[in-house]
């Protein structure tokens, strides 16, 4: 069985729930969630790459994704794109390596 960890590149699972807070909070105020062309106004939380924020429950189209160029992106060495339709970097990681038959 594959491990959340090897999928968790923001390292939650080791983490305090001060920890955590204070991580979310670090990487709602560095990413570029609000000015994606994805992105409706007023939609929150932000910061959709980060282990259980979740999908939005505004956004329905996915137009074109700004998470290549994001801070957050770059710095945790994240994969995948539109975190803010389909789930977290935890999420799609697992999702891809439960899809090539790895659980």
């Amino acid at each position: 069985m594959v491990k959340i960890s090897e999928f968790d590149n923001f390292g939650v699972e080791d983490m305090s729930k001060e920890e955590y807070a204070s991580k979310q909070d670090y990487v709602i105020k560095n990413c570029k969630c609000a000015s994606c062309p994805t992105y409706v106004k007023g939609d929150n939380p932000i910061g959709y790459c980060f282990p259980l924020v979740g999908t939005s429950e505004k956004i329905h189209i996915e137009k074109d994704c700004v998470c290549e160029t994001c801070p957050i992106y770059k710095e945790y060495e994240l994969t995948h794109d539109f975190y803010c339709t389909r789930c977290s970097q935890v999420c799609q990681a697992y999702k891809a390596e439960a899809a090539s038959g790895h659980e």
